[in-house]
Formats: C-alpha cells, structure tokens, sequence
C-alpha cells in the first residue's frame, strides 16, 4: 500500500532539506565564520588537465533503479527512458577545480543484478564515497539499502562518505515509499538522504555537490597521501562480461 499518500509536497521537501543540514549544522557554522574552510566547486574544467587528484565515487542499487540515468543527467544532462541495464562495470569523469585542487572524479556505475555482484563489488576499493540509490516505487529496492551498505563495510576500508538517494520522485503517483520512513532508515544509519529525479532533473546536481564536497574534507585531511595522476587518452571504459538483453528502467 501507499504509506502516507496525501503528504503535502512543502512538508516533504522541508523535512528532507533539514535532514541534509542537520548532520553537518556545526562545520557549515564554522565554515560560515571561517572563509578559509569554504568549499568551492568550479565547473567545466577540462577533463584534459595535466595533473589532478582522482577522487572515486561508487554508485550501487538495486537493477532498474535509475543509476545511469542519474550519472549521465549529471555528466551530460542527458536522459533515456529505455536504458539498457549495466553490464559488469562502466565509469564516466567530471574534472573540478575545487579551492586550488584540481580533482577529476571517477563515477563508477555498477550493475545491480545478483550474478554480477562478485565482480562489481571488486571495483569498491579505493572509494571515497557512495550514492546508494533505490526507486521510491518499488519497495523491494528500499528494503535492499540494508544489504548494500552491509557490501560496502565489507568491502570498503578507511572513511567512506554516503548518501541516501531515492529516485523517481517525479512518479509521485506510483510512490510507495514515503519521506518519513526512508527519512526514519537514514537517521539510524547516520547518512543524509535526498529524493532525486532523473528524468526531470530535481536535485541531480545537489546531490553529487553534496557528496563531492563531503569526499573533499577527507580528501583535504590526507592530501599528503594522495599522488597527482597524470592525463591519459581514456575517459572511461565499460566492463561487459556477458551480452546482455535490453531492459528498461530509468
């Protein structure tokens, strides 16, 4: 059934915009106090900077929950209603210049199917930081947020920023998950949530600041250990095991 159906969409975005503020009140408080702290992202940097930082980002859920789709409304501004569903592992870049750091951004999209979890999650390590993604209209992709984190403290060693994405929040007339419950799941899991919308847009590019500014401060306590990459030809690479038959998600 349809938990609370008739929540009134200010309430929603209130209660969503404070649990994304609540977390870190304290250090936006003193980065309001201390302009040295601030963080700020500059766009269209070139992808073909000499040397950078890469930082890594990983993107998991369920099969169908619109993961694609979400990276490349973020990469590209682009959507596709019949997307085919990822095979293996495929990764895109975005490059910033964040303060006086030029960082380029690794978005690993892993497939979300049962039989390939073996090889996606070998492309968990070395992660900064992870969207965990499920679809507001089917419950079973919520429900499986649980099992995806539990994967990425196995997987994962040192500090890894999160975030809570439930996607599809144009389709309010198919929802099955409500604010106030996935609200309810982030809080015990001490991680932030935002609702998001590949198909229109709605906090797309919120939600990669949010976390890129996250994956920053780590970055910023231990630059001493991070090595400066240097440019080569390839952007990006697709990891296909099998061929694999259209589905349709977004």
């Amino acid at each position: 059934m349809i938990e609370n159906e008739n929540i009134n969409k200010k309430v929603i975005e209130e209660k969503v915009e404070k649990e994304q503020g609540d977390d870190n009140e304290n250090e936006k408080d003193n980065d309001n106090k201390n302009k040295e702290d601030d963080i700020k992202i500059e766009e269209n940097i070139s992808n073909f900077e000499k040397e950078y930082y890469k930082l890594k980002l990983i993107v998991i859920g369920d099969s169908g929950v619109g993961k694609t789709n979400i990276i490349k409304r973020y990469i590209s501004n682009t959507f596709t209603i019949d997307t085919k569903s990822t095979v293996g592992v495929e990764f895109f870049t975005k490059t910033f210049k964040i303060n006086d750091d030029i960082l380029k951004l690794e978005i690993w999209d892993t497939a979300g199917h049962e039989r390939y979890k073996a090889i996606t999650s070998a492309y968990y390590r070395g992660s900064s930081g992870a969207l965990i993604v499920y679809d507001i209209t089917r419950i079973e992709t919520y429900n499986n947020v649980d099992i995806w984190i539990k994967e990425l403290n196995e997987k994962v060693e040192g500090s890894l920023k999160l975030l809570l994405i439930g996607n599809k929040s144009d389709k309010k007339d198919e929802r099955k998950m409500s604010i106030e419950t996935a609200l309810h799941k982030a809080r015990q899991l001490n991680i932030p949530l935002m609702e998001t919308s590949a198909y229109d847009s709605t906090n797309i590019k919120k939600a990669f600041e949010t976390i890129l500014k996250e994956m920053y401060k780590d970055f910023k306590k231990e630059k001493v250990n991070y090595k400066k990459e240097k440019t080569n030809k390839s952007e990006g690479v697709n990891l296909e095991v099998e061929n694999q038959k259209e589905n349709k998600c977004c």
